[in-house]
């Protein structure tokens, strides 16, 4: 074999180990694994009290809510004291398995393993269909259609969405020095670097997050006002408990998968590019963008 066809089998053969890693990843499913119902449970910051308001302030009825990918029950317990009944329904055994342990002492929440495109509810049963961080995962004109079948006259349909941390301020240990100490516009870097670098290529599906945050999600009827509202909020949080969250999200799971590494591994490695050398960061304060895209359902429509 001359020396062209031998480059060019080696780069066939790159190629196609390329899509088989490609294809180990795009495999790895989501959000169906005991490690991250785990993950999710502890490291995701409690629903934002303003969404239970805007919620609670469109809703007209208070009978029953559901809440769809609803993960481990975290966006789904706060309403259990608003409403008569509340049902979190998730495509995840591992994610609903968790739910039902975290709440076995709340009577009036119920946890289903299933679609959100089939809910296993009556038609006209629900007053308040909640998606917390989902609208860019689903098929939106096949869940419009089941969000009619199940609302209630004048129910209405809300998503909730969170924009990435941004460092706005840094509280230092006093006794540690560090011969280049980090500044807030280097840690806003390292965090653009973990997404748009370490991450590159494995966020799902952004059409309707940043930077529309869900503005351009269409309306679930024809020539219908949709209801927006957006806010920023903000928290102290140490570099590991941040790359905590980050584990959180879809990408991470992703990485680990392409790359045959834990989720403690990818752990180190980001509190490594959030510290950047630098041991003296005591906690950081974020703020992070909030939104909210709400509509209403219109018999007749």
């Amino acid at each position: 074999m001359d020396e062209n066809n031998t480059d060019l089998s080696l780069q066939q053969q790159e190629v196609q180990q390329e899509k088989q890693e490609e294809k180990q990843h795009e495999k790895y499913d989501l959000f169906n694994t005991d490690e991250l119902a785990e993950l999710y449970s502890k490291y995701q910051p409690p629903l934002d009290e303003k969404v239970i308001e805007i919620i609670l302030s469109s809703t007209r009825g208070r009978d029953c809510l559901v809440d769809i990918g609803c993960g481990s029950g975290s966006s789904t317990r706060p309403f259990c004291s608003h409403f008569s009944k509340v049902v979190g329904v998730d495509y995840s055994p591992a994610q609903i398995n968790l739910a039902k342990s975290l709440s076995q002492q709340t009577s009036n929440v119920q946890f289903v393993q299933g679609s959100m495109y089939e809910l296993p509810l009556a038609d006209s049963s629900i007053d308040c269909i909640i998606g917390v961080m989902i609208a860019q995962f689903i098929d939106l004109p096949k869940l419009f259609e089941e969000a009619k079948r199940v609302l209630k006259p004048g129910g209405v349909l809300l998503f909730h969405g969170k924009g990435s941390p941004k460092v706005v301020q840094i509280e230092r240990e006093t006794e540690t020095k560090s011969e280049t100490e980090t500044t807030i516009s280097d840690l806003n870097e390292r965090i653009a670097y973990i997404k748009t670098g370490l991450f590159a290529g494995l966020f799902h599906d952004r059409t309707y997050f940043n930077p529309h945050k869900y503005s351009n999600i269409p309306p679930l009827h024809a020539d219908q006002e949709i209801a927006r509202v957006e806010w920023t909020s903000a928290r102290w949080t140490t570099l590991p408990d941040l790359a905590d969250y980050m584990l959180t999200w879809s990408a991470a799971g992703k990485y680990c998968a392409k790359h045959g590494i834990s989720s403690s591994e990818l752990r180190r490695k980001m509190i490594e590019v959030l510290e950047g050398g630098d041991k003296g960061v005591c906690r950081v304060r974020c703020e992070a963008d909030r939104f909210t895209w709400t509509a209403r359902h219109v018999t007749g429509s």
